[in-house]
């Protein structure tokens, strides 16, 4: 028993130590997750407070995270992200010329820049002061609180939220998934790592974590942790084995268009109608993407203005029969709609460049021992996963969402990271020597 629990809980006085943050980074960082993630909680009160709270350790933390880049060496800035980054903000800034509400679109334009702003400073710090890892454990320890307090939640008979889910303290179970999500996927690379500790701090807070997500019925979340479970996978093959799968993945879809066409539309019951087939699988979300579709036939180039989705889901809402609130619910669907045709361009090319650097930097760190390389994956998991769960949300470009400030400093650090070296750890056998009977060993 000695030897045993500080086995299981990681209390290893010879363990490698982590890298910290600047103390008050750090300080300024937990306030800003805690504050976003306690503004989702079910209490009308707390939530209208926090609302706009939220935004004051936020904007605390850019301030902080740039001036303490100023007095250090920092990663240059990465052009493939830059660019079509600058591009969107051009075409959301024209946009505010025609959106059907330009006074929200230039709030929107401020908060949803000034996150990505952010994300990009905050990465830029992690990476600079080599605390990545105590980055991405201080968000799995968010998640083991998240669940221990859902845990409290079940034992207590409370479940707040609406919907038919697990929602716990949460206004809704598809917030609780997506609060759990990126906890989960860093869980499973403690458990490839497995590094003192993992037992408890990674497997055992992964099973009930996931029991929990299970629970709140958000299949949207159990997408996320299944592409980051497959993208885990890529990573460690590397940039060629990525490139034929996508390769075979695009001569597949070409060959097979229509009919891969086809049965998604069916399997998701896009063209189902409550009141002649009943409820589709997308739980009303067909509804609201018809509509979407519509609204960027009748204006693909120029959109509605960034921001603009909860006007015209309200001038619509007479034609839903079982969507429920005021989202696309579906983060391209979101983008296409209100920053037209070119937006949704320059979007896919930011996230294209940097799935594409993610891959090609797995050639030199994917030969890192099993204790490191997970660490380097992690951004890219996180990121694959978010854009499968993204597909049936609305957040990647929602600066009030729990997840987008996250979400940018991943996507940033993907670039970040690529500049920092590292040595792959290559562990030889000794070479044989050739002995005669009877001889003695060697020295």
């Amino acid at each position: 028993m000695s030897t045993l629990l500080p086995a299981i809980f990681g209390w290893n006085a010879n363990a490698p130590k982590t890298a910290k943050m600047p103390r008050f980074f750090f300080a300024v960082l937990v306030a800003t997750v805690a504050g976003f993630y306690i503004a989702n909680s079910y209490s009308v009160a707390l939530t209208e407070f926090m609302i706009s709270a939220k935004w004051v350790p936020q904007i605390a933390l850019t301030l902080v995270a740039a001036y303490m880049l100023y007095s250090r060496p920092s990663p240059a800035v990465p052009i493939a992200l830059l660019l079509p980054m600058l591009a969107l903000l051009l075409i959301c800034i024209v946009g505010l010329a025609t959106s059907v509400d330009p006074a929200y679109s230039l709030l929107s334009l401020v908060t949803v820049g000034g996150t990505i702003v952010g994300g990009y400073l905050v990465s830029a710090l992690i990476v600079a002061t080599d605390s990545r890892r105590a980055f991405f454990e201080l968000l799995a320890m968010a998640g083991r609180i998240v669940i221990v307090g859902t845990v409290l939640c079940i034992l207590l008979g409370l479940n707040l939220g609406r919907g038919a889910g697990l929602s716990a303290w949460t206004d809704n179970p598809n917030t609780l998934a997506l609060i759990m999500s990126p906890s989960l996927v860093i869980f499973i690379a403690g458990c490839i790592e497995r590094r003192p500790g993992w037992i408890f701090w990674h497997a055992a807070f992964f099973v009930i974590g996931f029991y929990l997500l299970w629970a709140t019925n958000s299949r949207a979340s159990v997408i996320w942790i299944a592409l980051s479970l497959c993208a885990f996978w890529v990573y460690r093959r590397g940039p060629g084995f990525a490139v034929l799968a996508a390769m075979a993945a695009l001569f597949v879809l070409i060959g097979w268009w229509n009919p891969i066409k086809e049965y998604v539309i069916e399997l998701l019951g896009l063209r189902w109608s409550v009141r002649n087939i009943g409820a589709s699988p997308l739980s009303g979300r067909e509804e609201v993407w018809r509509i979407g579709w519509q609204l960027f036939k009748d204006r693909p180039f120029n959109g509605y203005g960034l921001g603009s989705s909860q006007q015209l889901i309200r001038a619509e809402m007479w034609k839903f029969v079982r969507h429920q609130g005021l989202h696309f619910h579906s983060s391209y669907i979101m983008t296409m709609v209100e920053t037209g045709i070119f937006g949704l361009l320059a979007f896919v090319a930011a996230i294209g460049g940097t799935l594409t650097r993610a891959i090609g930097d797995a050639a030199r760190t994917r030969v890192l021992p099993r204790e490191s390389w997970p660490l380097a994956a992690l951004p890219f998991a996180l990121i694959v996963g978010s854009l499968g769960h993204a597909v049936f949300e609305s957040w990647l470009l929602a600066a009030g969402n729990a997840n987008m400030l996250l979400f940018w400093t991943w996507a940033w650090m993907v670039h970040h990271q690529a500049q920092v070296k590292v040595r792959a750890v290559v562990v030889r056998p000794a070479p044989s020597v050739a002995m005669k009977p009877g001889a003695a060993l060697p020295a």
